[in-house]
Order: C-alpha cells, then sequence, then structure tokens
C-alpha cells in the first residue's frame, strides 16, 4: 500500500467520531444511523424530548442572567464546530447564520444528529414563556461550522478547516466540543491560525478520563481554553479528562439543552456540554470588553474563575468553576498595568508560569504497532473516524459511544 494512502487510513482509525445520545427520562435517545447519515436528504429522526419548566442546576450554579444588566453578547459572533445547529429551533430563532460545511452534509443551519444545537442552546438560548431555560449569552450570533454529519465521519483534517471556517466567516468565539486523541499539524496550525486573528477557541477536554486520560485536541493546544466538567456537587466529573492541560471546569452532568426539529429539551452528560457554558462566558466578556484581546479575554475566564481550595492550577478542576459574573465585572490591574492583582485574582504572571508545553501521555508508537493497534480497535469497535463529541455518556449503545 502506498505511504501517503496508509498514512490516511491511519489517520481515520485514530479516534470514533461524533454520535449523540441523550438521556431524556429513561429513555436513551441516539443520533441517526450511518446509513442515514450518508442520505442527508432523508428526513432526521424526531427525538422525544422532555420539557424543562424549571431553571436547570447548571444555570443555577452558575447564574449568568447576573451579568445580562451589563451585556448578554450582542454583537459577538460564536461559532459551533460540530455537528450543524438547527435555525428552526424557537429558543435559537433570528441568531442562526447560515455558515458553512466542511464534509458535505448540506446547509450548516440545518442539524440532522443534533449535537450541535444542543451545543449552540447552552450558549445562546434565548429566555423563553414556560422553561427556565436560557443559554449563558442569549443575544450572541452562532455560525454554525458542520465538521461531522454522523457517527462515521468527520477527521482532525475537517477540525482544522472547520476552524479556520469559523476565523474567514467572522467569529470572535469558537467552541469545539469534538476531539482527536493524536496531534495534526493541521489542527495545530488551525489554532495557531485562530491566535493570530484574534479569535478565542474554548474546547472540550475529552470524556476519557477512565480510559487512559489520553491528550486531546485541540484542548490541549496552549492557544486553546481548555475545558472540563464537573457534578451538581462541583467535583470533577468522572470522566473528564483531567491534568496540566485543564483550564477551567463548567457543569457537564445533567445538562438539559436544546432538541433540533423544534421538538423541546433533552438531557445529556459530558465535556461537550461543559465546553459552550464557558464559550458563552467568553461571549459576554467580548461584548463587554472590546479591546481585549483573544488571550486576555483566556486569562480574565481563568482569574475570575471560582477558584478551589488547592494550589493553582488544580489538575481536577484546572483554574475553578467559570464564573461569569465575575468574569465580566471583576477589576484586573494587569489589563490596564496599573499593579498587580491579588492571588486570589491568579496574575497573568502566576497563570503564563504554569501554563506547561503540551505532552501526550502515550507512550510514543512506532508505524507498524500503530497499524496493528488501529486494526484491532477498528475491528472491534466497528469505527473509522477520528472526531469525537465530547458529550457521551459512559459506555457504548449499539456500537455508537453515546453522549
Amino acid at each position: 500500500m502506498p505511504r501517503a494512502r496508509l498514512r490516511r487510513r491511519l489517520q481515520r482509525l485514530a479516534v470514533v467520531s461524533v454520535a449523540l445520545a441523550v438521556v431524556s427520562g429513561s429513555s436513551l435517545l441516539i443520533g441517526p444511523s450511518a446509513a442515514q447519515a450518508a442520505k442527508p436528504t432523508e428526513r432526521c429522526a424526531t427525538p422525544s424530548p422532555v420539557r424543562s419548566r424549571e431553571v436547570p442546576w447548571a444555570q443555577d450554579r452558575l447564574q449568568p442572567k447576573r451579568a445580562w444588566d451589563l451585556t448578554e453578547g450582542a454583537g459577538v459572533t460564536v461559532a459551533v464546530v460540530d455537528s450543524g445547529v438547527d435555525a428552526s429551533v424557537p429558543q435559537l430563532a433570528g441568531r442562526v447564520l447560515p455558515g458553512a460545511d466542511v464534509v458535505g452534509g448540506g446547509p450548516a443551519n440545518n442539524d440532522c444528529l443534533g449535537h450541535g444545537t444542543f451545543v449552540a442552546g447552552v450558549i445562546a438560548a434565548r429566555q423563553a414563556r414556560g422553561t427556565g431555560l436560557a443559554g449563558v449569552a442569549p443575544q450572541v450570533r452562532i455560525l454554525p461550522i458542520r465538521q461531522t454529519n454522523s457517527a462515521e465521519d468527520g477527521t482532525a483534517a475537517d477540525m482544522a478547516e472547520a476552524i479556520r471556517a469559523a476565523v474567514d466567516g467572522g467569529a470572535n468565539v469558537i467552541n469545539v466540543s469534538v476531539s482527536s486523541f493524536l496531534p495534526n499539524i493541521q489542527l495545530q496550525a488551525a489554532a495557531q491560525y485562530a491566535e493570530a486573528n484574534d479569535v478565542l477557541i474554548v474546547a472540550a477536554v475529552s470524556n476519557e478520563a477512565k480510559q487512559g486520560n489520553p491528550t486531546a485536541y485541540p484542548a490541549a493546544y496552549p492557544q486553546v481554553l481548555a475545558v472540563g466538567a464537573i457534578d451538581k456537587g462541583g467535583k470533577r466529573s468522572e470522566f473528564s479528562e483531567f491534568g496540566d492541560g485543564l483550564d477551567v471546569v463548567a457543569p457537564g452532568v445533567n445538562i438539559t439543552g436544546l432538541s433540533r426539529a423544534s421538538a423541546g429539551h433533552v438531557v445529556g452528560d459530558g465535556t461537550s456540554f461543559a465546553a459552550p457554558f464557558v464559550a458563552g462566558v467568553a461571549a459576554l466578556v467580548r461584548a463587554e470588553y472590546p479591546t481585549l484581546t483573544a488571550a486576555q479575554v483566556r486569562h480574565r475566564i481563568e482569574a475570575t474563575a471560582d477558584h478551589p481550595g488547592t494550589a493553582l492550577p488544580n489538575p481536577e478542576l484546572g483554574w475553578g468553576v467559570v464564573n461569569p459574573w465575575a468574569a465580566v465585572t471583576a477589576v484586573l490591574p494587569e489589563e490596564s498595568g496599573e499593579g498587580t492583582a491579588t492571588a486570589a485574582q491568579a496574575p497573568a504572571a502566576q497563570i503564563a508560569t504554569a501554563r506547561r508545553p503540551v505532552v501526550d501521555r502515550r507512550p510514543q508508537q512506532s508505524a507498524l504497532a500503530f497499524v496493528i493497534v488501529a486494526a484491532a480497535l477498528a475491528a472491534a469497535a466497528g469505527a473509522a473516524a477520528v472526531a469525537v463529541p465530547q458529550g457521551r455518556r459512559r459506555g457504548w449503545a449499539g456500537g455508537v459511544r453515546a453522549c
């Protein structure tokens, strides 16, 4: 087999791809099959949603509405690199741009899988009569960038192309709730491209804590704000990855989000659904402080997090739980050069010193060894792609990693 062809095949065998599954009552809802996803003109299966009338615990914990007297994110564009976003959902009406598709699945403001719509709702769902569910920044624009159609497609190269498309499409913040578990030159270059154009990437750290805690990209790149998940008790979710690359955490268990097809709300777990809480906060900050650079926005979110009572950064919680109100209202002397922030504010020098080079925690593998391992994984899992949504629950369901 030619070397280039072998390299492409190995790349697609690296990890398993995006599949949405959410819990609604006692029902596990899984996205469309590979056969359905291969035919985007087919009618999408309609989920059986719940209707959240109370304020969900995550919104109650973070209280983003405290910041809304100052800003709801108007004027900011948040790109959602995912499975598309359903523009017909009432709580997103008028806020979803046409976007772009890098995998040939049709208009990006449509979403057969549902994962991207869930993510977008955490960021930008408007308040509506009869429900307590609202997004962190309900006045932002959502720029959908489709990077996957199903559980059987999406690559690191596609993700890189999607990030570049988001930057070129005018995004101020990019939410990436998908991951690759192998470093990729194109993906790294895309992260650098975003930074060079003053765009902040917020990415999930993945859900593989109990499967070896492998390094997840693009979250591991130093330009990216890496987000883990906590449960209702404030502890790291058992699936949420941890270590030096973790920046902040947000709720990621029993999260209520929007269902595609205007069908109401669904509930799911994962760092996929923690990341958009932080992306929403980044949007609030960018709206309130339009002159701050992407790096300064990242620092402000880290510095104003609810810090755990330990040395910082904490390997399981990073700089702590994101705090929307503090992120928007705190006075950071280092931003104006008027002095040094207190230790509780985690000054820029402290954060910069604590940042470590990206290190892949897995041992290096020879090309032959990787061929053998990849073939075994392909035979066992029956999947061949590289980008994974980080909203899955633990375990497998019908051969598809559930969100």
